[in-house]
C-alpha cells in the first residue's frame, strides 16, 4: 500500500509530505528516494530486512522501497545503538539490517548479515514491542492488516497530521498511513522535544489532526503556552494507548471546544479494534453485543477485555520468544468493570501492585489523587516491601506556586477519604514531571 501511495504521480508534486524541525520534503521529492532506494536494495528482494526507524522522509521511502520488493521488513527503534540493533538482527535471524545515519539529509547503511533464516519473501511488516534487553515481542502484520483501519476522507484535502508515537510502532504505522492515504502532511515531532517546543512545532505546521496518548496531553496541556496551543487549526484530537479518563477528555474539550474528540483502543496484536467519539470515557457495554462494523468482536471474562479482529496480526515472528494463542479470542490484559450501560477501564492486570494479598490498581488511585486541587499529574506504581510484598507509591507534578508539604497532606487526606487502607499510598514524592515510555505511556515500572 505504501509503496502504491508514494510512486502514484496524482499529489501535486511541491506540497510537503513530511516536516520535521530540520527539514521539509516534498512528495516528488520522497517519490525519487523511494525508487533510488529500490534500485539500491534490489539484492535484499524477498528477505528478512531490519530497519532503523527515525521519523523522517527517508525512513518512509525506504519502507516504501522495501514493501515494493516483497521484503519482509523488521522495524527498529532508531533510538537503539547500532550493536543493540546487529544483535536483535542475529536473533531474529535477518539477511541485512539498513540502519540510519544521524544525519537527515544521509541514505541508510546496508549491515549484511549471516545467518538468514527462512519465512521469507511475503512482504510483511513486523513490529518490535521490547527495547533491546531479551527477546523481544515480534508481531507480524501484513500491509492489508495494516492498513485495513485507514479511512479516505475527502472532507479535508492535504490534512496535517501530527506525529508524537515513535514511527516503528503500531499507533506510529496508523498515523501515517491515515495521512498518506488521504495525501497529507505528516509533521514529525521529536521525542525530545519538551512542551513548549513541540507546541511552537504544532503550530508553524499548521497541525489539523493530533493522534497522540492522554499522558502527552496532560504534560502538552500543563506545561506549554495555552494562549498558542488555541491557535493551532486542530480539527480533531485522537487519543490511545492508554485508558482515556474524563479529566483528559473535559480539558481537551476546555481547551479547544470545536475540535472532535476520539479514543482509539488498539494493540500490536489486535490491531484497531474500536473508537470512542461521545465524549465520555469507557465504551457503551452495547459493543459486547454483536460485532461491530468492521467485524471486531469483545466479549468480558473475569473482569478481563477479550476481542477478536480482523486487523490482528498475522503472527509472531517463527523467531521471536512469543507463540499465539490456540484461541482465536485475545486476552488483552485489560481489566475493565461495567456501570449502568458502559464499560470502564480499571487498569492492565500487569499494573497491578500486591499489598499483602490485597489487589491496588493505580488508576484507581490516580483517579483520586487527580481530583486534589493543586495536582497537576501523578503517576502510580509499586514498591518492594519486605513486609507486605509491595507497597503503593507515587510521584505527582505540583501546579506552580504549590506548598509541597501542604499538597502532600491534602493528597493523603483524599486517600484516606475516597480508598481502602490497602489502597493508600505510603509513598508520596514531589517531581518536575512524569518520566514517559517510548510510546508515550506513564511507565509503571516498580521498583524495589
Amino acid at each position: 500500500m505504501l509503496s502504491r501511495i508514494l510512486l502514484e504521480n496524482k499529489i501535486d508534486p511541491g506540497q510537503p509530505a513530511v516536516v520535521t524541525r530540520e527539514k521539509s520534503t516534498t512528495w516528488s521529492e520522497m517519490r525519487e528516494q523511494t525508487r533510488a532506494i529500490a534500485g539500491d536494495c534490489q539484492r535484499l528482494r524477498r528477505r528478512r530486512v531490519g530497519l532503523s526507524f527515525p521519523p523522517t522522509a527517508t525512513s518512509y521511502a525506504a519502507l516504501a522501497a522495501l514493501e515494493s520488493l516483497s521484503c519482509d521488513v523488521f522495524l527498529l527503534d532508531a533510538h537503539l545503538p547500532l550493536e543493540d540493533m546487529l544483535r536483535l538482527a542475529e536473533s531474529l535471524k535477518l539477511g541485512a539490517l539498513l540502519a540510519a545515519s544521524k544525519d537527515e539529509n544521509s541514505q541508510f547503511t546496508a549491515h549484511e548479515l549471516p545467518h538468514e533464516g527462512a519465512w521469507s519473501g511475503t512482504g510483511t511488516v513486523t513490529i518490535l514491542t521490547s527495547g533491546s534487553t531479551g527477546q523481544p515481542k515480534a508481531a507480524r502484520h501484513s500491509w492489508e492488516s495494516l492498513s485495513r483501519p485507514v479511512r479516505e476522507d475527502t472532507r479535508y484535502p492535504a490534512p496535517r497530521w501530527l506525529l508524537t508515537y515513535r514511527p516503528n510502532l503500531y499507533a506510529g504505522l496508523q498515523v501515517m498511513l491515515q495521512c498518506f492515504a488521504n495525501r497529507g502532511t505528516l509533521a514529525a515531532a521529536e521525542s525530545e522535544m519538551n512542551p513548549q517546543a513541540t507546541a511552537q512545532f504544532m503550530s508553524d505546521a499548521s497541525v489539523q489532526f493530533v493522534s497522540a496518548t492522554p499522558s502527552f496531553w496532560r504534560r502538552l496541556l500543563m506545561f506549554a503556552d495555552g494562549n498558542l496551543l488555541r491557535k493551532i487549526p486542530i480539527i480533531q484530537i485522537t487519543l490511545g494507548g492508554e485508558v482515556v479518563d474524563q479529566p483528559i477528555l473535559d480539558k481537551l474539550r476546555q481547551h479547544f471546544p470545536t475540535a472532535r474528540l476520539v479514543h482509539i483502543y488498539a494493540t500490536t496484536e489486535l490491531g484497531r479494534c474500536f473508537s470512542v467519539s461521545d465524549g465520555i470515557a469507557g465504551f457503551p457495554s452495547s459493543y459486547l453485543a454483536k460485532a461491530m462494523s468492521d467485524q471486531v468482536e469483545l466479549k468480558v471474562q473475569e473482569g478481563e477485555l477479550f476481542a477478536r479482529s480482523p486487523n490482528a496480526m498475522r503472527m509472531y515472528d517463527p523467531y521471536s520468544s512469543n507463540r499465539p494463542s490456540t484461541s482465536d479470542w485475545f486476552a488483552t490484559g485489560d481489566l475493565v468493570e461495567e456501570k449502568a450501560d458502559r464499560f470502564y477501564f480499571v487498569g492492565r492486570k500487569s499494573d497491578m501492585i500486591n499489598v499483602a494479598g490485597s489487589k491496588v490498581y493505580p488508576l484507581e488511585v490516580e483517579r483520586t489523587i487527580r481530583q486534589v486541587p493543586g495536582v497537576s499529574d501523578v503517576r502510580v506504581f509499586g514498591k518492594t516491601s519486605s513486609i507486605a510484598g509491595e507497597l503503593v507509591a507515587c510521584e505527582i507534578v505540583a501546579a506552580p506556586d504549590q506548598n509541597a508539604e501542604a499538597l502532600k497532606e491534602a493528597v493523603l487526606r483524599a486517600c484516606r477519604t475516597h480508598l481502602a487502607s490497602h489502597q493508600q499510598p505510603r509513598l508520596i514524592k514531589l517531581v518536575d514531571h512524569i518520566d514517559l515510555s517510548p510510546a508515550g505511556k506513564t511507565l509503571r515500572t516498580k521498583t524495589s
